[in-house]
Parts: structure tokens; sequence; C-alpha cells
């Protein structure tokens, strides 16, 4: 079964174009066209070497950067980076972790994503997007004051 990689979003990403990657990595300039056009089912160590040039995971060329971005990232970040470590899948190592302090959330998930029931997955998604957007930083209401204030606020 092709899955579709995201070449060309990435080079864009990036700010690479695939000369420049083709360039980088030696690799023909119409393999790389035909990969990105998935025209080609690709070998794992071309695309290994794709991915260690743009310094990702290779398992990420399956994904958006903009997705795997929002991932990583607080969603309130002004310049939000990725990883700059394509050893290991830095997302599944965080992903493993959380498994590890909330098993019972990933056991939940994993149940709606296996009945596979559009609704019920869409609105698991609405609701965990709600969430998403709570998410602040804790700030005090009186950590604004001018020093020397000491009361704290009336509200």
């Amino acid at each position: 079964m092709a899955h579709t990689l995201y070449l060309h979003q990435w080079c864009q990403y990036l700010h690479l174009t695939l000369s420049q990657l083709s360039d980088q990595t030696g690799i023909e300039l119409e393999t790389v066209r035909s990969v990105q056009e998935g025209s080609r089912d690709p070998s794992l160590s071309l695309l290994n070497a794709i991915a260690e040039q743009l310094h990702i995971p290779t398992s990420w060329l399956l994904h958006d950067p903009q997705v795997m971005q929002r991932l990583w990232n607080d969603p309130d970040e002004e310049e939000p980076e990725l990883p700059d470590d394509h050893s290991i899948d830095p997302m599944f190592a965080r992903m493993i972790q959380a498994y590890r302090q909330y098993p019972e959330l990933f056991l939940l998930l994993t149940n709606l994503v296996h009945y596979d029931d559009p609704k019920l997955i869409r609105a698991s998604h609405v609701n965990l997007q709600s969430l998403v957007k709570q998410i602040r930083k804790t700030t005090l209401p009186w950590g604004s004051r001018p020093p020397g204030h000491f009361e704290p606020p009336s509200d």
C-alpha cells in the first residue's frame, strides 16, 4: 500500500528546493521529483537519506510539517520550531512518555478510533481541540502589579 509523502511540503517548510535537496543528498533530481510526485515507490534507504538531510525522522515524511509543528509546540509560541533530532522520532518518544503517565487516556482514544464511528471521532476531535485551546500558562493575577504593592487582588 503506497503512502502519501509530504516531501514537497517539507521542502517548502524548510525553504529548500528539490534541486537543493538533490544536490545535498546526492540523489538524482529526477528520482527526487518522482518520489515527490508519487510516481516512484522509494526504497527505505532513499527515504532515510532524504529525511536525514531534512533533519527529521523518516516517519515524518508521511505527515504534513504544519501538523507536526502543531503537535510538538505550544500553540501560542511566536516562532515554533521542530526538534533537530532525527536519530529517533521525538514525537513517538513524547507519546510513549505520556502513555506511561496517562494510560487511561490512551486507552479511551484507542477505543474511539478502533470503534470507527465518524460521529464519535469527530466529537472527540472537537472536544480535544477545545481543551487544547484552553491551555494557557498559569499566571498569578497579581503578578503584573507594580513592585511594593503587596495586597492580593480583591477580585
